[in-house]
């Protein structure tokens, strides 16, 4: 006769008492988390403060993620659709979401790009021309403001109309209030408030500008929107709901690709070699392009963008619930259970990459680089992967290319050095960067 035993919870990490391993996730915590893993396997617990989450890494917990069973976003998505005034943000988690992803990769993707490359190297020029000799740059917050407007003018037709201070404070504000664990006293903040309420009325102005405007409506993500059928529970798609469209031409880039485009400007810079075989294809596709070189065409430079992601992901874990009670690496998950799934489990694995943390794009480009790529995650994973990863990835490299290649450049880190950090994202603090000239 055999007895079973019920598996048990996962192993809690020793850490400090009360505040737990909080630094590490202040900072650049992949490092923490993979060696976390190396000592208690797939699956382990974390207590800081007075949160308690369950990790799951490897291979079965990026399956979970992509099979889009048993685990759902967040308790708190309608707190965005009360702070956005738009039923639209729970129903990209709701039954209609595979419905709203499609509308949105339909419209995200190459083609976008490819008709707009003129104008968005108009627009990254517009933002360098003020670049001259001596000029200082403060590189995360250049590669937001460039960011920003460029997926403004591509998705919702117009320049960015606010500060970057401004959208920073509404973005993390609501990233914090929804996802982050922060009171909702937060939103109680006067000065978001004030902030967040000129933004709707803009956006709400914006979306009414494109109801009345084929041509806006044949040209924007709202438009796009317009011609895609609400899901039944709506009716009809109202000023009110469609107002989160524009902001997520905001959100999506302002942390993820401006964060993964400075990380890429730093390695390309403390790696001359890579930077001269970067401009060395630049050089070669110019020859042939008949006009803006093709970001999708400079394979060393996606690959150096592909290899900085998987050392500096902007994200490497995401928050899920359990919907249910399930086993995970032969423990016990219990419905309920806040999971922060590691979708960057592999990026430091040396199985795949050996010499994990050395700088080279060269992984990319060798015979099996297509499975190799399938372990490095830079923007989610599964059914809620961001839904612009791709078009964010050439933005990055479509801007990077045009900084390195129209300019000479040399770091200016000063006396602390470069640290990433968690705003919540995973960001370069002290990223500096100055211009020697013009190329």
């Amino acid at each position: 006769m055999t007895t079973t035993t019920a598996p048990g919870r996962p192993p809690l990490v020793k850490s400090t008492p009360v505040l737990g391993p909080l630094r590490p996730f202040t900072g650049d915590v992949l490092p923490f988390l993979t060696r976390t893993r190396a000592t208690y396997g797939d699956a382990f617990r974390l207590k800081m403060v007075n949160l308690e989450l369950t990790c799951l890494m490897g291979p079965d917990a990026i399956a979970l993620l992509q099979g889009d069973t048993g685990l759902r976003t967040s308790n708190s998505l309608h707190v965005l659709d009360g702070e956005m005034e738009s039923r639209l943000p729970s129903m990209i988690d709701g039954p209609n979401r595979q419905l709203i992803r499609k509308s949105h990769h339909q419209f995200m993707n190459h083609s976008l790009e490819s008709t707009r490359r003129v104008d968005i190297q108009n627009w990254l020029g517009e933002h360098t021309a003020r670049w001259g000799p001596g000029v200082r740059i403060d590189v995360l917050s250049e590669a937001q403001t460039q960011t920003v407007d460029v997926l403004s003018r591509l998705l919702n037709g117009e320049p960015f109309p606010f500060s970057k201070r401004d959208l920073a404070l509404v973005v993390h504000t609501m990233i914090w209030a929804t996802f982050g664990h922060a009171p909702r006293a937060v939103l109680w903040n006067p000065a978001y408030q004030s902030v967040r309420k000129r933004m709707t009325a803009h956006l709400l102005d914006l979306v009414g500008k494109i109801r009345q405007d084929p041509d806006r409506v044949a040209s924007t993500l709202v438009g796009h929107y317009l011609s895609f059928p609400p899901p039944p529970e709506l009716g009809e798609w109202t000023d009110a709901d469609l107002v989160s469209v524009p902001y997520g031409a905001y959100l999506a880039g302002f942390d993820t690709v401006a964060s993964a485009s400075s990380f890429l400007l730093f390695r390309l810079l403390s790696n001359p070699d890579a930077l001269t075989q970067v401009r060395a294809e630049h050089d070669a596709l110019s020859e042939d392009a008949d006009g803006p070189v093709d970001p999708a065409s400079q394979k060393y430079l996606r690959a150096a963008f592909l290899e900085t992601v998987r050392i500096n992901p902007p994200g490497s874990s995401v928050l899920r619930f359990a919907e249910e009670d399930f086993e995970f690496s032969g423990y016990q998950i219990r419905k309920g259970d806040e999971l922060l799934v590691v979708i960057a489990s592999d990026h430091l694995d040396e199985e795949f990459f050996p010499d994990p943390q050395r700088f080279d794009p060269t992984r990319f480009l060798q015979p099996g680089a297509a499975e190799l790529r399938r372990h490095v995650n830079p923007f989610g994973s599964g059914i809620h992967r961001c839904t612009g990863a791709a078009l964010g990835e050439l933005i990055a490299v479509e801007m990077i290319s045009n900084w390195v290649n129209h300019f000479d450049l040399e770091l200016d880190l000063g006396r602390r050095g470069l640290t990433a950090t968690a705003r919540p994202f995973t960001q370069p603090s002290g990223l500096r960067a100055r211009v020697v000239g013009r190329r």
